[in-house]
């Protein structure tokens, strides 16, 4: 099962898992965009408004006899001053990256523990440590995923279920076409905006990150994959974790561009 399986990084996970022989259930708000593949099997999921996510899990879990796979994808961002956001947009921001996710793993981890066998994969982002400036739900949502991925491989065994923190960077998918962006913004905020297009113009595709992720599925282990490009995959992250953290934030601010 994959949530947010009809465009981005979803609709790549799930055309190389059914290239690989894998028979994929995907979540979307509009299942009917499916009907056009006729190879992936559409379930209607809102993660803001579906009121009991354990039961829907099983439910859904009994009608595909038996999920082998979880991968928690589905989400898209709000770009603005943190002041400005409106409650509504950072209680659904909080629901839709960490809370339904959460849900959705433990009741998929219990079923996996009971089979002793299953994968759950977490989506998070390289946002969670290398800050993205105005995406400030967003950065402490993936982080907050990480934190939940790395403490369940903490308490877990050496043996199935395993869990997956997948961890991408920019890639060339429509968030942030649907991103949503606070009216009248400030010069700081502007600049930042045209800085992450920017990035997002020189990303690589999700082919790469689908291929990262079935990588690491096949690793059959507890696994932290980063995926992306080289930059921000491998020098970005090992800088963090050596610089100061004020030295980390000057370097950012350069980075994205604040004045």
């Amino acid at each position: 099962m994959i949530t947010g399986a009809s465009s981005g990084l979803g609709k790549a996970f799930a055309e190389l898992l059914i290239e690989n022989g894998i028979a994929v259930w995907g979540t979307s708000r509009n299942p009917e965009i499916f009907e056009e593949e006729r190879r992936i099997t559409g379930i209607e999921l809102d993660l803001n408004k579906e009121k009991d996510l354990s039961a829907w899990f099983e439910h859904w879990d009994d009608q595909a006899g038996g999920f082998d796979i979880l991968i928690n994808n589905a989400g898209s961002g709000s770009f603005g001053d943190f002041a400005d956001l409106a409650r509504d947009e950072l209680q659904n921001q909080i629901q839709v990256f960490l809370k339904s996710p959460l849900l959705l793993a433990q009741a998929s981890f219990k079923r996996f523990r009971e089979r002793k066998k299953g994968c759950l994969v977490n989506v998070s982002s390289v946002a969670g440590e290398l800050w993205i400036p105005y995406f400030s739900i967003y950065n402490a949502s993936k982080a907050g995923l990480s934190a939940f991925s790395q403490t369940l491989m903490l308490e877990s065994s050496d043996s199935p279920p395993w869990i997956v923190d997948f961890r991408p960077a920019d890639y060339k998918t429509n968030f942030n076409c649907n991103t949503k962006i606070a009216p009248n913004q400030s010069v700081p905020v502007t600049a930042v905006w045209n800085r992450l297009m920017e990035l997002m113009g020189k990303a690589p595709v999700p082919e790469k990150a689908a291929q990262d992720l079935l990588s690491a599925i096949g690793e059959f282990s507890h696994c932290t994959c980063y995926s992306g490009s080289f930059f921000q995959t491998r020098i970005a992250p090992l800088a963090s974790r050596l610089f100061p953290i004020s030295l980390k934030r000057a370097i950012l601010r350069r980075y994205f561009r604040l004045p």
